[in-house]
């Protein structure tokens, strides 16, 4: 079964990089960059499978290259839709091409506001949760405030914060701070609540300071659990931010696509749709590595 979806997977490819090369029946852009996206994917899972490691690739491949091939013919070979409405792949990756500057611009904003946004709310969440979490005066009389504000999507107070904000990149950063920063915390408090007894009596018999307590034994505790949530939480704090955009940026990915969806203007629309899920997919391969480096016994 294992060889029989590779085998699959590879005659999707070929089918589909041969229907891109065929003349079309709509009008299509020059399929450069096209072409080059497919192999350099292609390329990855031909690795990947060199190297046994392509099972769970294989499945992806598949999926992505029948979608890519329904996608090539109903819409370049067969003409069936709009093209306004149902650009052609070709077209939608030209658009990388035609306008690289604005969304390599586009692409370091958003980077920037997500950076700074998601790494402090983390950071503070890790702090203030520990400590919340350890200290029982503080978990009695936060925590119950905690539960009722984190529910609250950040969302809600988009408009006003950007209303109220010096500038459009400290309201983005704040949003995204509010969206990371409660899930975190709870989950941090709840974490140190629910630590091993046998673990903090020991540090405990041994007159371990509280800053040793915190620093040396329950933030290593936490580790796992921290690394564990990356992965939901930068997904979470990238479309907040994304949807933070579409309001009152001039720059990022988001504003990208409010820009053109505005002007009905449906290929660079998608095209900026598939900038942010390539960041996205991105980011949790990147956090997947640190997984890896920081939790050894993560696949």
């Amino acid at each position: 079964m294992f060889k029989l979806r590779n085998i699959i997977a590879n005659l999707l490819f070929v089918s589909l990089f041969a229907s891109v090369l065929t003349p079309s029946v709509a009008g299509t852009a020059n399929a450069a960059v096209f072409l080059a996206v497919l192999a350099a994917a292609h390329a990855g899972f031909l690795a990947a499978m060199i190297r046994g490691k392509s099972a769970a690739g294989a499945d992806i491949a598949v999926i992505v290259y029948a979608l890519l091939l329904l996608w090539e013919i109903t819409t370049a070979k067969l003409g069936l839709f709009n093209q306004i409405m149902f650009p052609p792949p070709e077209n939608v990756f030209h658009v990388f091409q035609t306008h690289t500057g604005m969304m390599a611009a586009g692409f370091a904003a958003s980077m920037l506001r997500l950076t700074i946004g998601f790494a402090s709310a983390v950071a503070a969440a890790i702090l203030l949760g520990i400590l919340i979490g350890w200290v029982p005066a503080l978990k009695n009389s936060l925590f119950p405030i905690v539960k009722v504000v984190a529910p609250i999507p950040p969302l809600v107070y988009t408009a006003y914060v950007i209303g109220i904000m010096p500038s459009f990149r400290s309201a983005a950063v704040f949003i995204i701070f509010l969206g990371v920063f409660f899930p975190n915390l709870i989950g941090i408090i709840m974490a140190v609540g629910g630590i091993d007894k046998n673990i903090t009596d020991s540090a405990k018999s041994l007159n371990v300071n509280r800053f040793t307590m915190l620093y040396k034994i329950l933030l290593p505790y936490m580790i796992p659990a921290i690394v564990n949530n990356l992965s939901l939480g930068v997904t979470f704090a990238f479309m907040t931010l994304t949807v933070a955009e579409l309001f009152g940026a001039t720059t990022g990915m988001g504003y990208f696509v409010s820009r053109f969806a505005a002007f009905g203007n449906y290929t660079y629309v998608l095209a900026g749709i598939v900038l942010i899920g390539a960041t996205i997919t991105l980011l949790n391969v990147l956090i997947n590595i640190v997984k890896r480096k920081m939790i050894r016994w993560v696949e």
